[in-house]
């Protein structure tokens, strides 16, 4: 099997799974955001999305290494309209085209904060403070449904969407950025990356990611 099928192959089983979340979810591509999820689904979306997005992540980049554009302006990304189902507007945002970067703990200035309510105790000659709410599951599924609609939709149009990692690309070689990353790719193992696979995402993800490290080859 050749580069191209491989890819080919491998687009073809993300959609499958992707049209398999939506059917889980009860979501519709251009309809309402879901605000309300139940946990074992929840744990299922958590399992698959964040390989799935560095999968399509690494399809665009092999698509977008293979175009020649020019730098042009910025322009502003662009956003989908649509309705909540509690009858507001919300946004869908352009999906992300770079890997998150890696956080160091050696490197860093400052400590990363820890996530939840925080330390029990302050001191132990006062009272312990009340710990702080966690954030309603509702805003936390709506940002699900908000990533899987993006992944939707920059999957629908992954041409659109290598022409706009291209230029974005060209932009910052134009402009001699150093601190901004060309390379849309992080260095080391992809986001969502296990070393055991127990689902047909870690091996899309695993073989996608070998295919976009390989020096493309020459033209002719």
């Amino acid at each position: 099997m050749n580069e191209e099928a491989i890819i080919d192959y491998h687009l073809k089983g993300l959609m499958r799974l992707i049209a398999s979340i939506f059917s889980l979810v009860g979501l519709v591509a251009g309809g309402p955001i879901i605000s309300s999820m139940s946990d074992d689904v929840r744990r299922q979306v958590l399992r698959i999305l964040q390989p799935a997005e560095s999968s399509l992540r690494r399809l665009i980049y092999m698509r977008a290494r293979e175009l020649i554009v020019s730098p042009g302006a910025k322009r502003k990304l662009p956003c989908h309209p649509i309705p909540l189902r509690n009858g507001a507007s919300d946004h869908i945002p352009a999906f992300a085209l770079f890997d998150r970067r890696k956080w160091f703990k050696e490197l860093a200035k400052q400590h990363r904060p820890l996530r939840g309510p925080g330390p029990r105790i302050s001191s132990f000659d006062e009272r312990r403070p009340a710990a702080q709410p966690p954030a309603p599951k509702s805003a936390a599924t709506a940002n699900l449904s908000k990533r899987l609609l993006a992944l939707h939709n920059a999957l629908d149009d992954i041409p659109a969407q290598a022409k706009r990692l291209a230029r974005l690309q060209a932009r910052r070689r134009a402009a001699g950025e150093i601190l901004r990353r060309i390379m849309p790719l992080r260095p080391g193992f992809p986001p969502g990356y296990r070393r055991r696979i127990t689902h047909i995402v870690d091996e899309i993800l695993y073989e996608l990611d070998i295919l976009a490290r390989r020096e493309p080859r020459p033209p002719g």
